[in-house]
């Protein structure tokens, strides 16, 4: 990564350089107006910038030869580092996938425990993909492994072993940061199947100020009553609606109102499990929002508008975060017009 960015910053960062760059992408009918700059801070740049340098990897050596430059780079023609740059490229740009999946609002705690469990399977499916030497999976490891021939099979056995590692360095790492989430696992799908969880199978311990026993009993009567069994299986379809439609037609409903709503339906006989399920909703489950409030933050507050009070930007940013949707034709009609003296 630091002789991409190296690379990437000598090309981009210097006028004269990006106007010969893009000249030459253009003479070439490249798709690309030019390379990416790395930035830290920004989720998804390194897997971009991989990406887009893969992309134009002949152009840069061109530039860098008709530069005199290339001396100071022998990774780009070194084989065995190019094989691992398309396998860190192609590694990047599945993460990208997962941070794009969990990026937005309105998506309970179980929708992001999903996304994290299906990508844990998916990094093992990758490392078959290795070991069967199929790459599948690795458009750009694919293209650039058949070059290794030439240094013989055990400099790619080399290779694809440390590879594998790299994957179950991956592999150990996500199941150590979401073990605590593999533990409540059960506990958590009670907000959406409380009708057919049983209380031996939930986890209560990090619950400890809920009353256990008289959380069993209420359980006990709630599964007992078809309506509220019917009541559950009539959200869970409708649920089912929002996330079809979100994911088909990118329109991301709040499926924690819904929740919410069924719950407070619920009689106050049954206040422990509408305790629990107040509790388990109000685990924040990315920081997404907060980020995201940030950005909008530094929009708002900028060089040229420096001279806003704390109250002021406390307005604007609300207006530009709130998903309340004035009627702006019922408020108008509700104002004296200014007649005209």
């Amino acid at each position: 990564m630091a002789v991409v960015a190296k690379i990437a910053n000598l090309i981009s960062s210097q006028a004269l350089n990006k106007r010969k760059f893009d000249a030459l992408l253009d003479e070439v009918n490249s798709v690309y107006t030019g390379l990416l700059m790395h930035n830290n801070v920004r989720w998804l740049s390194r897997g971009n910038v991989l990406q887009r340098f893969v992309d134009c990897l002949e152009e840069i050596r061109l530039f860098l030869q008709n530069e005199g430059e290339i001396e100071q780079y022998p990774q780009l023609l070194d084989v065995m580092w190019l094989s691992k740059l398309m396998f860190f490229t192609d590694i990047c740009q599945r993460v990208n996938e997962l941070n794009v999946k969990l990026q937005g609002t309105n998506k309970t705690i179980i929708v992001m425990i999903y996304l994290i469990r299906t990508f844990d399977a998916k990094l093992h499916v990758l490392r078959n993909d290795i070991i069967t030497r199929n790459y599948k999976y690795f458009p750009n490891l694919k293209k650039k492994i058949n070059d290794l021939d030439i240094h013989g099979k055990p400099v790619e056995e080399t290779v694809t072993e440390e590879f594998i590692s790299v994957i179950n360095s991956s592999i150990n790492e996500f199941s150590a940061r979401f073990s605590q989430f593999k533990e409540l696992s059960e506990t958590l799908k009670f907000i959406m199947y409380p009708d057919v969880i049983s209380f031996d199978k939930l986890n209560l311990s990090q619950f400890d100020w809920l009353e256990i026993e008289e959380f069993e009993m209420q359980l006990i009567d709630f599964q007992s009553s078809s309506t509220w069994i019917q009541k559950f299986i009539e959200t869970r379809y409708e649920l089912e609606l929002i996330e079809t439609e979100r994911l088909t037609s990118n329109i991301s409903k709040n499926a924690n109102n819904k929740i919410l709503e069924t719950w407070n339906s619920l009689p106050d006989t049954l206040n422990c499990l509408k305790k629990l399920t107040r509790a388990i909703l109000t685990i924040v489950s990315s920081t997404y929002a907060c980020e995201s409030l940030f950005s909008e933050m530094n929009n708002i507050k900028d060089s040229l508008r420096n001279r806003l009070t704390d109250d002021s930007s406390s307005a604007c940013i609300l207006l530009k975060v709130t998903s309340y949707n004035p009627n702006i034709s019922y408020l108008s009609s509700n104002l004296q017009q200014q007649k005209s003296h």
